[in-house]
């Protein structure tokens, strides 16, 4: 399985990526993507949280910098420049704003809340809905049709309850309805096996979230890569297709579908 892009890039703004912002487009340009797009975690107003976000000062001279190397490496590669958002009901003027700053964004929701809790440290069956329900709302809205590990609430949790199924059917059912393309995150490797309930498995990509995925839906890679060597890591792709192996996935082909 190949796949010529990837839209889920970081850099050294949001304080847990290493390497220059170059050195992901090399390292892309050696893998042989086509285009490969930057979505750094979102600032928002008034609250900055150390090592998980860029901060606030830092956007408008991330948008330049990106969009002059967009340009640098125009007849090398696509680069296209987003942002990796987390919904909030009090944020959404905010975030239609930014979305006419850049190319893209992704959801990724990593809070409930934007000041704080962490879905990744602990969360419980309330927590797991609203995760599902922020993420649905940020595709009615029409912020994004890229939902970045989907499943990313198994880290904060070691259980598979109903309300992960309820759940992962409201994330899978906004998908169709918004051709929004789920992500099998690549990155979620790092953490190895961790102690479930009914045994070992990763956190994520996580094989009880990818029952609900059909045919319906489009999936693709995401590296959500914070080195850039992490674009050469072909590997993690086939790790990946051998956890899932039992599943007919629809993958996407060009990216432009959904951007």
């Amino acid at each position: 399985m190949e796949q010529n892009f990837n839209l889920h890039t970081h850099t050294t703004r949001c304080h847990h990526a290493v390497g220059k912002d170059e050195q992901y487009i090399l390292a892309a340009i050696e893998a042989g993507m086509k285009t490969i797009g930057f979505s750094e975690h979102m600032a928002y107003p008034h609250v900055e949280i150390a090592a998980e976000r860029m901060y606030n000062r830092d956007v408008q001279e991330y948008l330049h910098t990106m969009y002059q190397l967009k340009d640098k490496y125009k007849d090398q590669i696509e680069v296209l420049v987003g942002f990796e958002i987390e919904y909030y009901d009090d944020q959404k003027d905010y975030l239609l704003k930014m979305k006419e700053c850049c190319d893209y964004m992704i959801i990724g929701q990593h809070f409930r809340y934007f000041d704080g809790y962490n879905y990744d440290y602990f969360n419980n069956d309330e927590d797991v809905l609203m995760y599902a329900n922020q993420i649905q709302s940020a595709l009615e809205l029409g912020l994004t049709r890229y939902i970045a590990h989907p499943d990313f609430f198994m880290l904060g949790r070691r259980q598979w309850t109903p309300a992960c199924d309820k759940a992962s059917q409201i994330i899978v059912e906004a998908a169709k309805k918004y051709h929004a393309v789920l992500e099998i995150n690549l990155n979620g490797l790092r953490y190895e096996k961790l102690y479930y309930q009914d045994g070992l498995a990763y956190p994520y990509p996580h094989p009880e979230f990818f029952k609900h995925v059909t045919k319906e839906n489009k999936v693709c890679f995401g590296y959500d890569a914070h080195h850039p060597t992490t674009l050469l890591e072909h590997q993690r792709i086939d790790i990946c297709l051998d956890l899932l192996k039992d599943y007919d996935f629809n993958f996407l082909e060009d990216i432009h579908e959904i951007l």
